[in-house]
């Protein structure tokens, strides 16, 4: 008298509740839409406002396609799993997406909807404690601090990463007299994406900023094992 079922595919298209920065962003476009898909801020407010009956996505962005001689448009999604991090949505999802922009866009245009690519980095800093300090304390202090500020953070695609936040937060910490090096590297393995990018040669000149493609979106997965460092 009951039924049981096993899905065999990961859930997707159910995403977390957005932010106040979110909300107050995707508001503004949604204001500016008036319902119907002009410009790209108008095809990005339609997507985040799809019924969640037929799924939803945790980031987007549309491209102009430079190698296509019509108005053809390259959306870029993601969404997330049921832990929260960021994966590639299903193709039921992105044909939902498809169909809902379809009530709206303008006759002349065509949309291909693609997986965003996702890089997901560690953390690795360097600094000097005072010498009336607990070295043990003040990284294990500094460490909660970056988790605590930056493993929440929830980059848009195409967001630079900021070294200069990591400065931020740790220069506050009690007993830390110093930053000597801040390294960002790229996190790889069977949990993270296999997406390759170089975050050396898109660091900016004065090293406060790594650039990144407008179709991909840095992600600190597991912030207390990739963010880690050492006190002297």
């Amino acid at each position: 008298s009951s039924l049981e079922s096993t899905d065999e595919q990961p859930i997707v298209g159910s995403v977390s509740a957005p932010t106040s920065e979110e909300i107050k962003y995707r508001a503004y476009g949604s204001f500016s839409s008036q319902n119907r898909a002009v410009t790209i801020q108008d095809y990005q407010s339609l997507i985040y406002q799809m019924p969640p009956m037929f799924g939803a996505v945790k980031r987007a962005n549309v491209i102009k396609d430079p190698d296509s001689n019509k108005r053809n448009l390259n959306i870029y999604v993601m969404s997330e799993d049921s832990n929260g991090y960021l994966a590639n949505s299903n193709q039921t999802l992105k044909n939902n997406i498809k169909t809902w922009l379809s009530n709206y866009k303008m006759l002349n245009d065509t949309v291909d909807i693609l997986d965003g690519r996702i890089v997901n980095v560690g953390i690795e800093f360097e600094a000097i404690s005072d010498i009336n300090f607990s070295k043990f304390e003040v990284l294990a202090q500094a460490k909660k601090d970056l988790v605590t500020e930056l493993g929440t953070v929830k980059y848009d695609m195409g967001e630079p990463f900021r070294v200069s936040d990591i400065l931020k937060v740790l220069k506050d910490v009690d007993g830390l007299l110093d930053v000597t090096n801040v390294r960002i590297f790229r996190r790889t393995g069977a949990r993270y994406s296999s997406f390759f990018y170089n975050l050396d040669t898109n660091l900016t000149p004065d090293g406060r900023l790594i650039n990144i493609p407008e179709n991909a979106v840095f992600e600190i997965k597991y912030p207390n094992a990739d963010i880690i460092g050492t006190i002297v």
